[in-house]
């Protein structure tokens, strides 16, 4: 196919002058056309008596969506000044295009005396009002030019057509591209990918906060820039990647240019933020026998002779590895690995580790020993047949804390860059990395996570003041709970626990959100509020009273964006259910809790700041209950709590699923789910009982990407629906996109300039873009 933008007569596009050009036989130097020079004033001159005279005004430059029309003046000031009809160029006219302005009647005299000539033009685009065309501006939109002789005047009207001909072409050739079409053409392209122009508006009703599609009064409709906009999103090859994303969210350029892709119209020139950094799950694995507690003893005995790693040089231990049915070259791998951990651990005779956290380990000592540093880690705890989940297959080891100016001393040497390299390729790529991640100071990090992590060390949990808790495995604190020996077809309780630093017993993710909002509730001048231990707080939640609706605490709560309990025995009897760990309770101090009860808005503003750095540490629910002598307690968990749900977050911050994995011969089965479950031995052998669990921090799920704006910015009703058909339009198979923050902090409901949080109900209420395409249904798009 032809491409119309290219011109199809040659390089110069002017019917008139390629007609003149081309002429053969007698007929070469019969026709005349010469260009009359035009100035920025808009004057010219025919300064010679020309014979069959044609004045034409001729387009210089290719017209878009505008229309110019040019006025000539024959004469203009003398006896014989003559105005002239106006001419008109349509949209989408080419270059070369030309419109005949004047032709003198030289049907008695051919020739024509010299004349001048004024001109004037016009240009009106895409239908707006017209602005007069001056000066360089002039002369670079059109000329003049004379054809003469009645050949000359001929040929010109028989090839006049050809300039429609050509204006049609741009024009269609113009209209089949989103960023021209307009009307039916708009339509037309809509069938083809099968969205179709609204003939209805969103619309938020403030009394009901619902948001639903009104019907526009015929013949309105919706535009088409807004129709083009929309139709853009499936007007274009885009595959499903990070990259394809961004690009179609924000347009080309840096993070901080502004935005120049479908949605440059947010304020400001506000970007998106893809995020994709991932919260990793954890794991824990716990070996209980189904039967005979021989089956759990037999294997940890061949699991410490044929596969863990003995560091301590002695005899049993060194026969122990000269016993294995392993290459030589393999032997010697090992042999030089033990060699290496002694040389930077202190190990006891006894201990075993399994082979990758020794490898993650020898890292370490590598890279403390590249840096000139003398530190030897002392190891309290490895391998142990009745350490539990943590240490009885090997996947872990208790190492002493460093001294602070230990730790000081492995950042200086590792921020060093004028120190001496070493032959250790693998430390120096190691040290290289972490001055690249960033290494926190002593103050941040006393255990020095930043150098155990680079080298694979994956967990540093600390269990007491003077030691801390190492794998190569992702665990972050959990621990599993289960018996070593079951018997076969009873039932036994098994628990997953994530242990705060320290080992206290509670959830580390509660604990840790708890303290982080207690010190930012502090720092803002607020009083203490008082933390229950956990049978105190049962106690309390049993004295709760039941009480009237319509007290003034009850609109201060609901302010705040909490339920307000009136009848609490459903609820206490549902909060005692649950597992202690995950729920904790706190008294608000007195005086706060008087304002509430008094239902003071200024207690409404304090207790949603409290709630909203509860949010901040990524905690999943809270429910305020009412106490007497004017006391309140707060419940908050990392789960939903009954009545309140998850009020604080869009999903439950942590959970835990079940697996088991038969070995010689053992099955069992389990509930799947939850932090408490039930493991029922069905065959005789060995059973590891896996958890696999997640804790949220503020970072995305496995297989989930979250999309953000800054803080401040809002999208209207219409932006939003467009966020969301596009996220759609690029969601990859089997990945989530989460757009929880988009709905809760970033959508203007009523046009006030301010987001209002999205309901439940009414997340979702937007209209798809896209439909499906059936047979037969095409020209109803």
């Amino acid at each position: 196919m032809t491409d119309i933008r290219v011109p199809v007569d040659g390089a110069d596009p002017s019917v008139e002058r390629n007609l003149v050009d081309q002429l053969e036989g007698p007929y070469p130097g019969t026709v005349r056309r010469v260009v009359v020079p035009l100035a920025a004033t808009g004057a010219a001159a025919v300064d010679w008596t020309s014979r069959h005279p044609l004045l034409t005004v001729v387009l210089r430059r290719d017209l878009v969506e505008e229309t110019v029309r040019v006025s000539v003046t024959v004469n203009p000031g003398g006896a014989g000044e003559r105005v002239l009809p106006p001419v008109v160029f349509a949209p989408w006219s080419a270059a070369g295009a030309s419109v005949p302005a004047y032709a003198p009647d030289t049907a008695d005299e051919p020739l024509v005396a010299p004349f001048s000539v004024i001109v004037t033009a016009e240009r009106a685009v895409d239908g707006a009002a017209a602005t007069t065309v001056t000066g360089t501006a002039l002369t670079a939109l059109v000329e003049l030019a004379v054809v003469e002789g009645n050949l000359g005047r001929l040929l010109y009207l028989v090839s006049y057509e050809k300039h429609r001909l050509r204006r049609a072409a741009r024009e269609v050739h113009a209209y089949r591209t989103l960023a021209h079409a307009r009307r039916d053409a708009l339509d037309r392209i809509g069938a083809d990918v099968g969205v179709a122009r609204f003939v209805d508006e969103l619309v938020h009703e403030p009394a009901s906060g619902d948001v639903y599609a009104r019907r526009l009064t015929p013949p309105a409709r919706e535009p088409d820039a807004a129709y083009a906009k929309r139709l853009g999103l499936y007007r274009r090859f885009l595959l499903p990647t990070p990259g394809a994303l961004r690009r179609l969210l924000n347009g080309p350029g840096a993070d901080t240019d502004p935005n120049a892709g479908l949605f440059a119209d947010l304020p400001g020139g506000a970007r998106f933020t893809v995020r994709e950094d991932d919260d990793r799950f954890a794991v824990a694995i716990r070996l209980v026998a189904a039967g005979d507690p021989q089956h759990r003893t037999n294997f940890l005995a061949q699991l410490r002779r044929d596969r863990l790693v003995l560091p301590a040089n002695t005899p049993p231990n060194n026969t122990t590895h000269a016993g294995r049915a392993l290459p030589s070259g393999r032997l010697a791998e090992i042999t030089a690995l033990r060699a290496s951990l002694r040389q930077s651990y202190a190990f006891d005779s006894a201990h075993a580790v399994a082979p990758p956290l020794a490898t993650a380990l020898d890292r370490v000592g590598r890279v403390c020993r590249a840096l000139g540093s003398t530190l030897v880690w002392q190891v309290t705890r490895a391998q142990d047949d009745a350490g539990g989940s943590r240490y009885e297959l090997g996947l872990g080891v208790d190492v002493g804390w460093p001294t602070p100016a230990q730790a000081t001393d492995l950042r200086n040497r590792v921020l060093d860059t004028g120190r001496a390299i070493t032959a250790d390729r693998t430390a120096e790529a190691l040290i290289a990395a972490a001055r690249a991640a960033g290494v926190p100071t002593v103050a941040a990090d006393g255990e020095a996570a930043w150098l155990w992590r680079v080298c694979g060390v994956q967990t540093t949990h600390r269990i007491s003041t003077t030691s801390m808790y190492l794998s190569h495995l992702p665990t972050r604190g959990l621990a599993v709970t289960a018996p070593s020996a079951a018997t076969v077809g009873a039932d036994v309780a098994v628990e997953a626990q994530f242990h705060a630093p320290g080992d206290p017993g509670g959830n580390a993710l509660l604990l840790a959100g708890l303290a982080a909002a207690a010190t930012a509730w502090t720092g803002a001048g607020e009083p203490a509020w008082t933390p229950l231990t956990d049978a105190a707080a049962r106690t309390r939640w049993a004295g709760v009273p039941t009480r009237p609706a319509g007290q003034p605490v009850d609109q201060v709560l609901a302010a705040a964006g909490l339920p307000a309990v009136r009848d609490p025995a459903s609820v206490v009897a549902a909060l005692n259910r649950l597992p202690d760990e995950l729920v904790e309770t706190i008294e608000l101090p007195a005086a706060l809790a008087s304002a509430l009860l008094a239902g003071q808005p200024a207690a409404a503003d304090r207790l949603a700041r409290l709630v909203g750095l509860l949010r901040d540490q990524h905690l999943a629910a809270a429910l305020p209950l009412v106490d007497t002598g004017n006391r309140v307690l707060l419940v908050c968990s990392v789960i939903g709590l009954p009545q309140a749900g998850l009020n604080l977050a869009e999903r439950r911050a942590t959970g835990f699923r079940w697996y088991t994995v038969g070995l010689g011969g053992g099955t069992a089965d389990i509930k799947a789910v939850g932090a408490r479950t039930t493991l029922r031995p069905t065959h005789a052998g060995l059973v590891a009982v896996v958890a696999l669990s997640y804790v949220r921090t503020g970072r995305t799920d496995p297989y989930e990407f979250r999309v953000e704006l800054p803080d401040s910015v809002a999208l209207t009703l219409a932006q939003y629906e467009r966020l969301m058909n596009a996220l759609t339009r690029v969601c990859p198979l089997g990945v989530e996109i989460n757009t929880f923050g988009i709905r809760r902090d970033h959508v203007d409901l009523d046009a006030d300039g301010d987001a209002e949080p999205l309901r439940p109900a009414v997340a979702r209420t937007f209209r798809t873009f896209q439909q499906r395409r059936h047979r037969g249904v095409y020209d109803q798009l």
